[in-house]
């Protein structure tokens, strides 16, 4: 339980710094100032934002819900799956439909 914890601990500091950069950027754009860096920082920092939030989100899930002193390997593999699949299928967006963001 305790590296569960780590991971929650570490994807809440990896959320705030790629939410607060993404937002930032976002605000920029908005602005219209330093359009190319905004730009690029907003293409690059989607897909971390998104995962950061999913592997906080389900590790607090995972915490909150589950006796530590049992084993709840289908539920960890059932949230890695997930999250699999949501980073392949953003990398697909991001491919092959570019401005859709």
């Amino acid at each position: 339980m305790k590296t569960i914890e780590n991971i929650k601990k570490v994807a809440l500091a990896f959320f705030l710094v790629t939410g607060v950069i993404h937002l930032g950027s976002n605000v920029l754009i908005a602005n219209e100032l330093y359009l190319k860096q905004a730009e690029v920082a907003r293409q690059i920092l989607d897909i971390p934002f998104i995962l950061t939030g999913l592997i906080y989100g389900f590790s607090s899930i995972r915490i909150s819900l589950t006796n530590p002193n049992e084993n709840h390997k289908i539920l960890d593999i059932f949230f890695i799956i997930i999250i699999l699949l949501a980073l392949i299928s953003l990398i697909i967006i991001n491919l092959f439909i570019p401005n859709f963001s």
